[in-house]
């Protein structure tokens, strides 16, 4: 075969390359480009069921409600960036059985299985949410709390504190060691506990009923673990 005859194959095979080719979808490379694809994230919405949690003066500010709110949003934020997210509770319940008021131990097996659904779900980090309160109604602001088991777990929870600072702008709280917390000593992964708000003092209890509230809450939480997978080293204070 001549030179000439071997260019025309050449060419017309290159054609038919071109026009049997299918790129590939563009999904799924907006998938590998997001931040926190491959990372797998748990949140526990503290409370739930009989548990209603912390409730303001009023009664109309219940903490496993705002728990819920806030974690929901968080969830879709991560997932929006990636994130394989899981749930200890989407819905209003504990993670108790039913036999557990009997024995009075709802409140151990409720917290016990929590940390057992985290475990085995293997997570790179967990988020448990909370509302605070306590006898006096002048306290205020939002606070993260670590166990000093992982270096991550604080370096997240200083992240988390700023971004709260950042976004909401009313509180000048820093982040709390613990080892005082059964859920995030016991689990088996870095874990941050935010406590976000106090339902005890009658300005801040209002604010936590807003989805505008919640909302920014859960963006600041989403902001703060968005820094820390971004390599951000946290300014943590002595």
């Amino acid at each position: 075969m001549t030179r000439k005859g071997v260019g025309w194959i050449l060419a017309f095979a290159l054609l038919i390359l071109l026009f049997t080719y299918e790129a590939p979808d563009r999904s799924s490379w907006m998938a590998w480009s997001l931040p926190l694809t491959g990372t797998v994230i748990a949140i526990d919405p503290g409370h739930g069921g009989k548990d209603g949690g912390a409730v303001s003066s009023t009664g109309n500010v219940v903490e496993k409600e705002v728990t819920l709110a806030i974690s929901m949003y968080l969830r879709d934020f991560l997932q929006q960036s990636g994130a394989f997210v899981v749930m200890t509770r989407e819905e209003d319940k504990d993670l108790a059985s039913p036999e557990a008021d009997k024995a009075k131990k709802r409140k151990s097996e409720d917290i016990r299985n929590r940390v057992k659904l985290v475990n085995e779900s293997a997570p790179d980090f967990l988020i448990s949410i909370h509302v605070n309160s306590i006898p006096s109604p002048k306290w205020s602001g939002a606070q993260t709390f670590y166990s000093p088991t992982f270096k991550k777990s604080e370096d997240v929870s200083f992240l988390i504190q700023d971004e709260i600072k950042r976004v909401l702008g009313n509180t000048d709280r820093i982040p709390k060691k613990t080892e005082n917390v059964f859920l995030i000593r016991e689990v088996t992964c870095p874990a941050v506990l935010v406590e976000v708000g106090f339902v005890s003092n009658t300005d801040e209890a209002k604010k936590l009923q807003t989805v505008e509230y919640q909302k920014a809450m859960a963006n600041a939480i989403y902001q703060g673990i968005l820094r820390q997978y971004s390599g951000e080293k946290a300014a943590v204070t002595p």
